[in-house]
């Protein structure tokens, strides 16, 4: 029955992934490529496609930073089973929304599909939650890994399969029929495959609506874990400057289309994927979280502030692997951090803390980084997500200083 339902999740949140993923190369299209059929933003000036696109991928994590806590906690009360085979359902809605609204070129519907979307984004912390329902916490760990590995394959498949669609039928709406249909059979399969894990339930529970913001207080009166929480916050809003700007410096200087901006996002995920595998197994046997640390976010610093200079699109691909690796590391370590932190018996709501200052990041950065390119260029989000890798190390080798 464990590998059964373990199967099962893992195999949702892949397709939940690859349809979230689909959507990377098909933004930049829409809102910054005038040469494109699919291209909605006519007699729009650049400054304001760049904070349209920047908004929209905002949108998506503002809203999972609302509705992830409150649907972790439903799941407490009604169990797992039903709301996450509502995540996935509305998750597929909103994809069926947002190819009707790329169609039919409406703003608004293209919004509301990624507001709906981003509240269906609490799939990933209620599979994590029926997974440890089911494990013994010995095996926790490496049954978690599941969802790593279903998100490192998902970031593969999901940005190449929708660039590639998106050419291969001319339609930037393309790929999520696609998605859609994907996320259709994912409902049905949850609905009738996957057992309830969670038996034990709360039968009062008072709910709290802004639990994110209570996350995000609890971390800053942490005083001892405080400076992790801020370096971790610092790193994930520092890479997400790139991950919300990169597809559109790809069209922008190098004229790249949806196929091509999805290839890259495959390449940088199979190495994503090489390092969670290889890599880190084989540096964290050697070294310490702060050794890998030191190194990897100066070298990801690095990276990203010469991304928008390179010269030509070969470089582009060479440079995947040294952007790949150290992003991997870093991710991979900061959250080893975030649990050493803190004791034993504040382990689940450390991490909780952690993935709301990771969903903050992911809904305030990519407006940030469309106002600071509407202003400044294109080039500027990469520089500022540099300097916010710099400023989570110095807070790391403060914090590492004095402890």
């Amino acid at each position: 029955m464990q590998k059964k339902t373990l199967a099962i999740l893992f195999v949702t949140l892949l397709i939940d992934m690859i349809g979230i993923g689909m959507i990377i190369p098909i933004i930049p299209i829409i809102f910054t490529d005038p040469t494109s059929p699919s291209f909605l933003l006519v007699g729009y000036s650049q400054e304001h496609q760049y904070l349209f696109a920047g908004l929209l991928t905002a949108l998506f994590g503002l809203m999972q930073f609302i509705g992830a806590p409150l649907l972790g906690e439903l799941s407490d009360v009604y169990g797992r089973k039903k709301l996450l085979t509502l995540g996935v359902g509305v998750l597929a809605l909103s994809q069926l929304l947002f190819g009707f609204g790329i169609e039919i070129g409406s703003l608004t519907l293209l919004f509301f599909s990624r507001a709906i979307a981003g509240l269906a984004g609490a799939n990933f912390s209620i599979a994590q939650a029926s997974i440890a329902d089911i494990t013994e916490p010995k095996d926790r760990a490496k049954n978690f890994g599941l969802i790593g590995a279903a998100f490192g394959i998902g970031f593969i498949l999901g940005p190449t399969l929708g660039g590639f669609v998106a050419h291969m039928f001319d339609s930037a709406a393309a790929p999520f029929w696609l998605a859609s249909a994907l996320g259709l059979l994912n409902t049905i399969s949850v609905s009738l495959f996957l057992p309830e894990t969670h038996h034990n339930r709360q039968t009062e529970h008072q709910f709290h609506f802004l639990k994110g913001i209570h996350n995000i207080m609890a971390a800053w009166r942490d005083h001892d874990a405080r400076p992790v929480y801020l370096s971790s916050f610092l790193y994930a809003s520092g890479f997400a400057f790139f991950t919300s700007f990169v597809g559109i410096m790809l069209v922008s200087r190098f004229g790249l289309d949806e196929k091509a901006i999805g290839t890259f996002f495959g390449i940088v995920g199979v190495w994503i994927v090489i390092t969670q595998i290889f890599i880190l197994r084989f540096l964290t046997a050697r070294y310490n979280e702060k050794t890998i640390l030191r190194v990897s976010l100066l070298v990801l610093a690095g990276i990203l502030f010469a991304y928008p200079f390179i010269p030509s699109v070969w470089w582009l691909y060479a440079l995947a692997p040294l952007l790949s690796i150290p992003n991997g590391l870093s991710m991979a370590n900061m959250g080893a951090l975030v649990s050493k932190s803190v004791s034993s018996q504040k382990q689940g709501a450390a991490l909780g803390i952690n993935g709301s200052l990771m969903a903050l990041s992911q809904g305030l950065i990519p407006l940030c980084a469309g106002v600071v390119s509407a202003t400044l260029g294109i080039a500027a989000p990469f520089m500022v997500g540099s300097l916010l890798v710099v400023l989570a190390w110095l807070t790391l080798f403060v914090f590492l200083k004095r402890h």
